[in-house]
């Protein structure tokens, strides 16, 4: 066996037309091209690389991109808080990106709750993730797990009925992940784990999906392993971490896994392109509710097609 490997940017390629589209009827509406804003804060080249992924898309969509940079040493959570009271009074701006990770003196989650709700287009904030966490959906969807349902859908990947592995608690992709893959759109049952999970091999040969999140270190050189992997499940590598000098891997062993899965995703090239795609997605929406319009439709698109 192997797997029918997942590739983010050929879906990325797809859906971009339609994008364009959309693009275009704002750009027609409005008086001005929304702006994305980008704060990024630090040197690291991950979030660098995502950073730049995302502005050139914004660009090429006609968007206006804008960035706001800081060193590790002089950031604090005043400083970024007046950075983004700042940004929200902009009426041009209909995005603000808040790029993780950041330093740990920083009270992260003052900066997501001082976004401006129709701006958060990761859904951070406190606002918007109450209307996530009790809509399913809400007003913008977290960005990662949207790249990532969309994917499973194009690919037919069945996920209903699934017994489904969701590796990693972060806010903006494991926790979401987990409550949209085990609530009512898509109907699977989720074991929701972590590095520290017991057993976690296990609970992965169970799964018929696995999505792993966790892009930290582990003992051995991968987190996942083909050992672990249930003969035709589906793989979907969302971690990403630097490996040496401009290199970078996931959290899952691609070259053994291929050839037990059933679908697996590159890494990078997988769920990068779908993050980067999804904030688009997001961009668009958020330009659109201020026109007094509903949320985008794309095809293979988890927020329109799934059930309601």
């Amino acid at each position: 066996m192997s797997a029918t490997i997942m590739d983010g940017r050929e879906v990325s390629r797809h859906l971009r037309p339609e994008l364009e589209r959309y693009a275009q009827e704002l750009k027609e509406r409005c008086d001005r091209a929304p702006a994305l804003a980008a704060i990024l804060i630090g040197d690291d080249p991950a979030s660098r690389q995502y950073v730049r992924n995302k502005r050139r898309f914004a660009e090429e969509l006609g968007f206006e991109s804008r960035m706001v940079t800081m060193t590790a040493e002089e950031v604090s959570t005043q400083r970024l808080l007046e950075e983004i009271g700042r940004i929200n009074a902009d009426r041009g701006v209909a995005g603000i990106l808040l790029q993780l990770p950041i330093p740990e003196k920083v009270d992260r989650f003052r900066l997501f709750d001082a976004i401006d709700p129709a701006k958060d287009v990761d859904a951070v904030g406190a606002v918007n993730v109450s209307d996530f966490y009790r809509a399913q959906l809400g007003r913008f969807i977290p960005c990662t797990p949207r790249g990532v349902l969309t994917l499973l859908n194009y690919y037919g990947v069945p996920v209903e009925g699934a017994r489904v592995a969701v590796i990693g608690r972060s806010d903006i992709a494991g926790k979401p992940m987990a409550l949209i893959l085990g609530g009512r759109r898509c109907n699977a049952t989720v074991t929701w784990c972590h590095r520290l999970t017991r057993d976690l091999a296990a609970v992965c040969r169970e799964s018929d999906i696995v999505v792993s999140c966790a892009g930290a270190e582990s003992e051995a050189p991968f987190l996942i392993t083909a050992d672990m992997i249930r003969p035709g499940a589906c793989v979907i590598d969302v971690g990403f971490r630097r490996v040496g000098p401009g290199k970078f891997a996931g959290d899952v062993d691609f070259d053994g896994v291929k050839e037990v899965a059933g679908w697996l995703t590159l890494n990078p090239g997988g769920t990068g392109p779908m993050t980067v795609l999804a904030l688009m997605q997001n961009m668009i929406d958020a330009a659109r509710y201020e026109l007094g319009l509903e949320r985008a439709a794309y095809s293979f698109d988890f927020a329109m097609i799934s059930k309601p």
